[in-house]
């Protein structure tokens, strides 16, 4: 097959260059199209329970997650000057494209009463400028009149204001979000600056757009960076200009084929999908790598350059093949996950593995084909003395100290183990940012002033129509408030319960004794005093009822206190809801955002077990067509899972926790290491048979065949995986740092662990037996037609 494949490509080499050509430019015009995702990551599924309320929360009351929260400090918030520049500011954020309202101390409204009309209306507390500091401080004593705006839109210490402002939502889902939150940024900072102040931004549509921004960056920076890293890496190896050009020609086409099918499949760039593009770079060089290693090896052997490329591809085409099938088995395994996000990281980076893998079999053969045969200049890099000497070190520790190798991994494992013990699943909302960052400092700041500002949300469900105008749902759901206000980790919750304490205010000329539940008699008259065609009365009241007044929310913000702590306040607030709201009457729930984001954290690990173990099942599947032998699929086995059981540990040790872009490295390091297995266990079975069956001298010989292979890819890889340490991203920099770790560990464990195991069981393995038989031929040996 792989015979008649490379002669089919030979022959047809100018028109399959320009199927690749017209390929690539369709590629490449889908790739402008591509669009960043500015919500977080869909880690939960849609079939979640939690999931499926959330939606429904949403359908009823709209978004909980589109307000962008601005913080402002200082000691003369409430005089004249300052005051009168903050309603300015009001003013020229609402007067920006996309925001639609904008709500401070500097326009609330206060409730009145109209008994000519009969009715409540709002009128602003601010008119106009404020001409004297007598005239602000009347206006400072009506806003702290009013209890409904303490505690939500300034802190006790009066000295902290929010400026809560809404987004519109279709500019929130396009890239015009990230010029809408710059300019707000652009007009606050105009303020802060007057006054000597530092603004502070927060909630999540600020959090998202920033971590879109950065994503962007990063995909630009880091597919640059593993470009670079790389054209070095091959011109240090190879020491001629066209293996880096025509390598990266193959990785480049491979980098537009990435994002045009991201685009294809209907998908955004997410923090997960954003690195595919380097990690295609990475995973694709490594192919140009072995097939260039490998045409200078058969030129060399007998100098005919045709018949070197047509060997390239019908020997080389199978073992190449399964080496990109088992890397791509590695992300593929997320799809079990049912995590949207996962998902779309294994069916992006898997199909775009075996793309690159048949254009680096193709187009590589065709350019050379077209080039002159290779000088001796070009190929010694296979007499690479260095690496023969590291071999023959291997052989050495092989041969004279496999005790010291059986003591060492050991020791490794032991200690791996009481490191995984350590490991902790713990997430946060702003989780990746350094705590320098100003997203993160800005956050904290709303938690100390405001006690947070990321949404949490409360639906109450009475089950009849008109159920929420029932004196005893309001006065359970005050009850239900005053609790929750004692939680340290939530700001002042609000409901419908406030509105109508606001409303009895107005309806008692302002006094601030009345800011309460009206007794059963009085809230009849209370809401006939409502107005029925206001809009800011209805806009209120949608977004706190449905239309029927059976459901009603209670809306708190909160502090980004970590997916653990999050399961302890649920479980709190469960408690005071059950002691609150009979279940036979009522049906609460818990949801929001924060909530959502949160829990995706505790679906990932249990995810992960299941992630690993199909890519273990998989890969030894694939093994066993290999080496049609079980116990040698198990000895393969250990020195794969061993780089990944230390990796676990340093991840203990070093208190990196599991959160999506770490929980990844696992699938993706053992799909990458086991290739290096494949290679070794390839050469040494073709040594066996070469020796008649003499494992003495087939590891040997097999390690100084195979050893260099794995070491330039080892190396390689590392130098790919170790850029993503530059990110600003702290999941990225473990990424980087333990996929290259994970790699380097997997190196020496393939070159010594494996052959160790491999002569100490000389006694108990039958080499003919073990190896003598296998379901695909790895290296055939040329045939006449080769001639």
């Amino acid at each position: 097959m792989w015979q008649k494949f490379g002669t089919y490509v030979i022959r047809n080499r100018f028109g399959l260059l320009v199927v690749l050509a017209i390929v690539s430019i369709v590629f490449i015009f889908f790739a402008t199209k591509v669009q960043m995702t500015y919500d977080f990551a869909k880690i939960i599924p849609e079939t979640d329970p939690d999931f499926i309320e959330y939606t429904k929360f949403k359908e009823a009351y709209g978004e909980d997650g589109n307000i962008l929260a601005v913080g402002v400090q200082s000691n003369k918030l409430f005089e004249k000057d300052f005051f009168n520049e903050l309603v300015t500011l009001n003013k020229e954020v609402e007067q920006i494209t996309g925001v639609e309202k904008v709500v401070s101390v500097a326009n609330i409204y206060m409730p009145y009463r109209n008994d000519e009309k009969q009715q409540l209306e709002l009128k602003p507390i601010v008119t106009g400028p404020i001409k004297s500091q007598a005239e602000m401080d009347s206006i400072k004593q009506v806003i702290f009149s009013l209890p409904l705006y303490n505690g939500l839109l300034y802190n006790d210490n009066k000295n902290v204001a929010l400026i809560a402002i809404t987004l519109n939502k279709k500019k929130l889902d396009s890239k015009e979000r990230i010029p809408l939150v710059n300019e707000i940024e652009r007009v606050c900072n105009l303020f802060g600056q007057k006054h000597g102040i530092q603004v502070h931004y927060s909630g999540l549509p600020y959090v998202r757009t920033i971590y879109a921004s950065k994503v962007a960056a990063e995909i630009k920076i880091f597919t640059y960076l593993s470009i670079a890293v790389t054209a070095l890496f091959i011109f240090l190896f190879f020491r001629f200009y066209s293996a880096v050009i025509f390598s990266l020609i193959v990785v480049i086409i491979g980098v537009f084929c990435t994002l045009g099918s991201i685009h294809l499949f209907g998908y955004k760039i997410t923090i997960l999908t954003g690195l595919i593009p380097p990690l295609m770079v990475i995973i694709g060089i490594q192919n140009c790598i072995y097939l260039l290693n490998v045409y200078h090896q058969e030129y060399r052997a007998h100098g005919n350059k045709m018949l070197a490329i047509l060997r390239l591809i019908s020997k080389n085409g199978l073992p190449l093949f399964l080496t990109n099938v088992t890397t791509a088995v590695g992300f593929c395994v997320f799809s079990f996950s049912g995590s949207a996000v996962l998902d779309q990281f294994s069916v992006i980076s898997g199909l775009n593995i075996m793309f690159i893998y048949l254009v680096s079999l193709v187009f590589i053969p065709i350019v050379y084909s077209y080039l002159p045969p290779p000088k001796q200049s070009h190929t010694k890099h296979l007499d690479g003395i260095r690496l023969n000497k590291v071999m023959d070190w291997c052989n050495n520790l092989v041969y004279k100290h496999r005790r010291m190798i059986y003591f060492i991994t050991l020791i490794l494992c032991l200690l791996a183990i009481w490191g995984s013990t350590k490991v902790k699943t713990l997430g946060y909302v702003v989780d990746d940012l350094p705590q320098k960052d100003k997203v993160f400092t800005d956050l904290k700041f709303f938690e100390k002033e405001l006690k947070g500002v990321l949404p949490f949300e409360i639906s109450i469900d009475t089950k009849r129509p008109n159920g929420i105008k029932d004196i005893s749902t309001l006065q359970k759901m005050n009850r239900l408030q005053k609790e929750l206000a004692k939680f340290p980790e939530f700001s002042k919750p609000v409901s419908m319960v406030d509105f109508l304490k606001f409303a009895n205010q107005g309806y008692h000329n302002g006094d601030p004794r009345f800011y309460i539940i009206p007794g059963a008699l009085d809230i009849q008259e209370l809401l006939g005093y409502l107005p029925k065609k206001s809009a800011v009365s209805a806009g209120l009241l949608k977004s706190m009822v449905d239309s029927n007044y059976q459901t009603a929310r209670i809306s708190i913000q909160m502090a980004d206190v970590g997916s653990i702590e999050m399961k302890e306040v649920n479980k709190r607030v469960q408690t005071v809801v059950d002691e609150i709201f009979p279940s036979d009457k009522y049906t609460v729930k818990l949801t929001g955002t924060s909530l959502i984001f949160l829990k995706g954290n505790d679906y990932l690990v249990e995810n992960l077990l299941q992630s690993m173990a199909a890519a273990l099942i998989i890969i030894s599947i694939m093994m066993a067509f290999l080496f049609f032998s079980w116990r040698m699929v198990l000895i393969s086995l250990v020195p794969n899972i061993v780089p990944l059981l230390i990796t676990l540990g340093i991840m203990g040790f070093f208190e990196i926790r599991l959160k999506p872009s770490t929980i990844i490295i696992f699938s993706v390091a053992y799909g990458i290491v086991v290739d290096f297995t494949i290679h070794y266990l390839a050469k040494y079975r073709n040594s066996l048979k070469k020796h008649n069956w003499d494992m003495k001298e087939a590891i040997p010989e097999s390690l100084r065949e195979a050893g260099p292979s794995i070491i330039y890819t080892a190396v390689a890889l590392f130098a790919g995986f170790i850029i993503f340490a530059a990110s600003d991203f702290g999941g990225t920099i473990a990424l980087g740092i333990l996929t290259s770790l994970s790699l380097l560990f997997g190196m020496l464990m393939n070159l010594l662990l494996l052959p160790s195991m491999l002569l100490t069981l000389e006694k108990s393995i039958n080499n003919k037996k073990e190896f003598g038989t296998t379901l695909v031929e790895l290296e055939p040996e040329p045939t006449d037609s080769d001639e």
